[in-house]
């Protein structure tokens, strides 16, 4: 991932965190003289804002003119390389675990809905028996998909465990 040179010299090298937009695009403006209007500058910051959002590096808190940006522990635990214009941007092994995380979290909620819908069709079942042949195939179907996320939800809270062994014994 890139990320360009004035947002690397405001959000790591001026540590801004915790801002308003507009507080990004003074800062921004103070930085690149170039930029004498400032709703031209107030759009490149906010687009490069969304992207930053878009890959977890920034989390939102707010609405409408009131959100505020905070940078969150994976973009905390980026490494930076400040050789080309752009700078490139890569994640450590620290960080590269928390994602590890977040995707097991992602699948436990996922695995959570699955499982909803499992009762509920047995629950329909039940209830209205003239059904069961047109739920049947559903209720397989869901039971297939919550195995595969279970598989997935094992296997990374296994890889997890063995990284956290792996971190104590050093």
């Amino acid at each position: 991932m890139k990320i360009s040179d004035e947002m690397h010299k405001l959000l790591i090298e001026k540590e801004m965190d915790g801002f308003l937009v507009v507080e990004l695009r003074d800062a921004f403006v103070s930085i690149d003289n170039s930029y004498v209007d400032l709703d031209d500058a107030r759009r490149k910051v906010y687009r490069q804002l969304l992207r930053l959002v878009k890959n977890n590096w920034l989390r939102v808190e707010g609405k409408g003119q009131q959100k505020r940006y905070f940078q969150t522990d994976l973009f905390r635990g980026l490494q930076v390389d400040t050789a080309s214009e752009n700078t490139n941007v890569t994640l450590s092994a620290a960080s590269d675990y928390s994602v590890l995380r977040y995707e097991r979290n992602q699948y436990k909620g996922e695995l959570e809905i699955v499982f909803g819908e499992i009762n509920e069709y047995q629950s329909l079942c039940g209830r209205f028996p003239e059904l069961e042949p047109r739920l049947i195939p559903l209720l397989e179907q869901a039971k297939e998909q919550s195995a595969q996320l279970l598989g997935r939800v094992n296997v990374l809270t296994n890889v997890l465990k063995t990284l956290s062994e792996d971190n104590r014994s050093c």
